[in-house]
């Protein structure tokens, strides 16, 4: 018995030994330094890569291997992790990004297609989409300014619903467009359609800059590109993702104003300066002996208009999206819904956008897979009118002047009756002719305008795999945009009254422009990889797009009731119809070359074709080739001991493109117009009835053709310590020749100008952007960015003989006329215009205090015996004693000499804080207010605080401030061109994201809170409202102030999740 259980011991001792180790079940999950979790990563049995699986939409894995083994965790673009298992079922592991390989796993759009950024031969810049997310703009166009070296975004004020002005690299054209093209998951657009694309559905925004990634655009590149890619699902369970945010804003810097005493106080002043004895605030007209002093109006409370139009507004916003898709079914999903309402600071203003887009992806088979992608939204804007980057007047420019000037208090007899000035829809003690006369808190609640835009864009996409390395690519889309712009004018309001000298009487209209634009892309793409050593993309095809846009309008004057709105059009004394339609197609082929070696020596080339119906027959192609290069020095052998350097590489590109983006489709034809209904001197009787004529109103020209802009750029790349330290510097010069003019032509020709391919104009510049984190450890990461670029703009020629070309604008009848722009030869675009100001005449000036002293220089337009102390003095230049149009000269210029941004991000036990400076240095505004509200030129019309300081020859002898009904004042001078220069605290945020293990508790993957502040501080020598205006919207007149919309500061609240 002894010797059976011996038996039994030593077997007991060696069977395990014998036996195959035992298997332990793991699973875990895998998420990244943010805690989210990470797709798709390699979860393996170390040393045998044949046991090994993935992890799913939630970065979860399973794996079955033996006690005691080692698991690896590998993912493309993160720190490979081995792990011991020793005997544990469940391994949660935190990989880290691999900034090393950052450049070889970001990808990059480039048109037709997408590269890493390693391959990269051209310009072309990323913006950062955690920081774009985590603004709460309801634009995308707003959240990029500031953030992108060479990128300028611009709007005219600071009205909701307006659309930005973005320009890449400088102006390229005088007349024609100068936005960037806007391609929109593959479809090309000329509109950034800014209003119609919720920022949270964008997954990935590309700008390229030079020429050799915008020649494959050909017409349309010379601008820039910006490539926006939405949203796509990804293989795994479905996930909700959901955001949410509210937002309070208010205004910091209203324009100080006189008060009702001060008001006053300037009135008797007024009325002394011009002689009058009729003083309302002293003089009761229905009671001559009742007279007032100016203490009888100490303690008389008057109306601040800003306060009583101004309100703190609010918004909120809303996204929802549902994503995921089936490995098994060869799907993917995107869809999502989003709504913002949006209050603007001005009341009955509004702004709402309801948008919703569906993107899917089906595989049929192993080598085809089709896309289809829809996105509709609808935008309502009511109130105040928003400005169009081409627009130069907008329905605020009246009204905030009106709101500005209305007087703040009535004369006491008027105010006996103990109403209120809130209740007066007008001041009925003006005079007719005065443009100010109208309770401007009464009008803005009484006006209706609306406007609503509906975008429609579908497009669908087929890969077909032919055959390893070669896919054909056929898309085919369609996009219809249409407005509706309404507007009525009731009799309580500026334009509507009875007495209005419009003389529209109750008024109304409505206008409707649609556009419609379809796409087909034909593209076959073929990759090669030749030993490891030759890499080759050839990619080849061909497009066809064509567009319709057509514009009606209804307007009806003198309607005969209020009661129906616009429902009453048809009772109105006449009505007018303005269609219009326009068309064009455009047809191309397309190639391009993509070759590396070894990855160190890169050569891109490309090719456009582009025929355009926009232009003649014979100037209907146009041919666009580019060529790039670069070097990735950094994998030389040279360097391989440079462990330090972690990315080097230098890039050199030239390209040609083009600018097709005209007036009209028609420019080179006579056109035909009429002006039906307008009593012009076209119409003629014919049968006894007045009837419309028709006229050619331009000259045909059969040799347009597109501007042209050639681009060569230079460029470096630069990363060390594992690329905690990143420089990208870009030198480019663009010519651009064939610029589209309306040149003077000779009389002989029966026009006065024509539109030609005259003149040229140079950009060149430098743009600097780096990126560094100055500490990182576990638990804390400080990371900057900083971008800067100069831009220097040059017009080298103009029409044959001519060195100047003069702008106009239009926004006040006393200077209409006038031009306070020039551009010249030699010189940049965009140059204010005018006399130089040198204060005011001084009393010692004159002989007996009338008598301007001999050889002292005066306007020659008010001549030198209407002189006074006091009158604005200017500068004479050419020495002649007398100034006139002799003595304008340049006085300012609207163009920056840099711009550029500064961030700062902090990270900290899951709380995340970000600082955002903007800036632009070296401009100049023209401030039009001053001469308004600075002014001293109309009774009753309010005036800045700075204007009490005005010139008196008594009591404030040494003021440069011209004096109470000046003469000379209606002249454009450097009085009000100012330092527009400034730097402003643009946003600051912080947000907190809650750790994995309450969010699994919560069976959440994650959620974040934040707060956030926008337009928080402006440092600037500025003395208007803000210096990051330009009202007019043109490359020949920049920076130009009058009446604008004034920019909010905004506080908000937000949450995000995903479950």
């Amino acid at each position: 018995m002894n010797r059976y259980k011996l038996i039994i011991l030593v077997l007991a001792i060696l069977f395990p030994a014998a036996l195959p180790a035992q298997n332990v079940n793991i699973t875990g999950k895998v998420q990244d330094e943010s805690g989210a979790p990470l797709v798709g990563v390699t979860v393996y049995q170390e040393n045998n890569t044949s046991n090994g699986s993935a992890t799913d939409a939630d970065g979860v894995y399973r794996l079955s291997v033996p006690q005691n083994s080692s698991i690896v965790f590998s993912c493309l673009g993160y720190v490979s992790q081995t792990v011991r298992t020793g005997r544990r079922s469940t391994i949660n592991v935190t990989l880290e990004e691999d900034r090393l390989m950052l450049d070889a796993v970001e990808v990059v759009s480039v048109g037709y297609g997408s590269v890493a950024r390693r391959d990269l031969t051209g310009s072309v810049s990323k913006v950062e989409m955690d920081d774009l997310r985590k603004t709460s703009n309801s634009n995308f166009d707003q959240a990029i300014a500031g953030k992108i070296a060479g990128v300028v975004v611009t709007s005219g004020d600071g009205q909701i619903g307006a659309e930005a002005n973005i320009t890449i690299r400088g102006n390229n054209s005088l007349t024609q467009s100068n936005a960037p093209l806007y391609v929109i998951d593959g479809f090309p657009t000329e509109s950034s359609m800014a209003l119609a694309i919720n920022p949270s559905d964008i997954e990935s925004i590309d700008v390229l800059k030079d020429a050799s990634s915008t020649a494959i655009y050909g017409a349309r590149g010379a601008n820039g590109v910006i490539v926006i890619t939405t949203k796509q699902g990804i293989e795994g369970k479905p996930k909700v993702n959901f955001s949410s945010n509210w937002t309070a804003s208010t205004i910091l810097n209203k324009p100080e104003m006189m008060g009702s005493y001060d008001f006053v106080s300037y009135m008797f002043d007024f009325y002394d300066a011009i002689g009058s004895t009729s003083n309302p605030y002293v003089r009761n007209p229905e009671d001559p002996s009742n007279l007032y002093t100016l203490e009888d109006y100490k303690d008389v409370q008057g109306v601040d208009w800003q306060d009583n139009v101004y309100r703190t507004a609010f918004m909120q916003q809303y996204n929802v999206s549902l994503s995921g898709g089936s490995k098994t079914a060869g799907n993917r999903y995107n869809v999502g819904f989003s709504a913002v309402d949006q209050d603007g600071i001005i009341v009955s203003s509004n702004f709402q956008r309801y948008q919703g887009k569906i993107n899917f992806t089906q595989k049929l088979g192993r080598k085809i897979e089709v896309n289809f992608n829809v996105n509709y939204s609808r935008s309502i804007t009511s109130g105040m009118n928003p400005t169009s980057p081409s627009s130069q007047q907008t329905a605020s420019s009246w009204f905030i002047y009106s709101l500005l000037g209305y007087r703040p208090i009535k004369p006491l007899y008027l105010l006996a009756d103990g109403g209120s000035m809130l209740d007066d829809y007008m001041d009925e003690n003006l005079d007719d002719s005065a443009d100010y006369r109208f309770n401007p808190a009464k009008t803005v609640r009484h006006e209706y305008r609306k406007n609503v835009v509906d975008y429609l864009a579908a497009n669908v996409a087929l890969n077909y795999d032919i055959i390893s390395g070669l896919r054909l690519r056929i898309t085919g889309g369609y996009t219809m945009n249409n407005r509706k712009r309404e507007e009525f004018n009731g009799s309580q309001t500026a334009t509507g009254y009875p007495g209005s000298r419009a003389g529209k009487g109750i008024n109304g209209g409505v206008y409707y422009t649609n556009s419609t634009t379809w796409l087909n892309e034909n593209t076959l793409t073929w990759t090669k990889h030749i030993r490891g050593l030759h890499h080759l993309q050839v990619l080849g095809g061909f497009t066809m797009q064509g567009q319709t846009q057509s514009y009606q309008g209804v307007v009806s004057n003198n309607m005969s009731t209020e009661a129906l709105g616009l429902n009453g059009l048809h009772t109105g004394d006449y009505q007018t119809v303005t269609p219009w339609e326009y068309n064009w197609m455009l047809l191309s082929g397309l190639f391009r070359l993509n070759y590396n070696y070894k990855y160190k020596y890169y050569l891109t080339a490309s090719f456009r074709a582009d025929g355009s119906s926009k232009f003649p027959e014979h100037n209907r192609w146009g041919y666009f080739p580019s060529v790039g290069l670069s070097w990735n020095f950094n994998r030389e052998n040279w360097l391989k001991d440079a462990s330090w350097l972690s990315t080097g590489k230098l890039r050199a590109s030239w390209g040609m493109t083009g600018n097709n983006r005209t007036t009209t489709p028609y420019d080179f034809y006579s056109q035909i117009s009429t002006l039906p209904g307008s009593t012009s001197s076209m119409d003629y009787v014919f049968g006894g009835v007045i009837v419309p004529g028709y006229y050619p109103s331009n000259m045909s020209n059969d040799r347009l053709k597109w501007e042209t802009t050639e681009q060569y750029n230079l460029g470096l790349d630069f990363g060390a310590f594992d690329n905690r330290l990143k420089l990208t510097a870009d030198l480019y010069l663009k010519n651009t020749y064939d610029l589209l003019l309306s040149a003077t032509i000779p009389a002989t020709s029966g026009y006065q100008t024509a539109m030609l391919n005259v003149g040229s104009m140079q950009n060149k510049g430098l743009e600097l952007t780096l990126d560094a984190v100055p500490v990182r450890t576990k638990d804390f990461e400080w990371s900057m960015n900083f971008n800067i670029a100069f831009n220097r703009n040059i017009v080298t020629a103009l029409n044959d003989n001519q060195y100047s070309l003069f702008s106009r604008v239009t926004w006040n009848m006393d200077y209409n006329s006038q031009y306070p722009y020039i551009t010249q030869v030699g010189k940049s675009t965009g140059l204010m215009y005018g006399y130089i100001y040198e204060g005011t005449y001084k009393n010692d000036e004159f002989n007996n205090g009338t008598s301007l002293k001999t050889g002292i220089p005066y306007l020659e337009s008010i001549g030198k015996d209407n002189v006074r102390p006091g009158d604005p003095k200017y500068k004479d230049i050419n020495g002649d004693g007398v100034i006139d149009d002799g003595d304008r000269t340049v006085i300012g210029r609207g163009q920056p000499i840099h711009t550029g941004g500064f961030t700062n991000t902090f990270s900290f036990y899951g709380f995340d804080l970000n600082i955002f400076f903007q800036w632009s240095y070296g401009n100049d505004v023209l401030n039009a207010n001053r001469y308004v509200f600075e002014a001293g030129r109309k009774a009753e019309l309010n005036q800045y605080v700075s204007y009490m300081d005005h010139f008196d020859p008594v009591t404030n002898p040494d003021s440069n401030i011209p004096r109470i009904r000046a003469r000379g004042m209606e002249n454009y001078s450097s009085r009000v061109v100012e330092d527009g220069s400034y730097l402003r605290l643009k946003n600051i945020t912080l947000g907190y994201t809650l750790p994995r293990r309450v969010l699994r508790k919560m069976h959440f993957d994650t959620m974040r809170f934040y707060v956030s502040f926008d337009n928080i501080y402006t440092w600037t020598e500025y003395s208007g409202v803000d210096p990051e205006v330009s009202t007019r919207n043109s490359v020949l007149t920049p920076g130009f102030d009058w009446s604008a919309y004034p920019r909010a500061f905004s506080m908000t609240g937000g949450i995000s999740f995903t479950f």
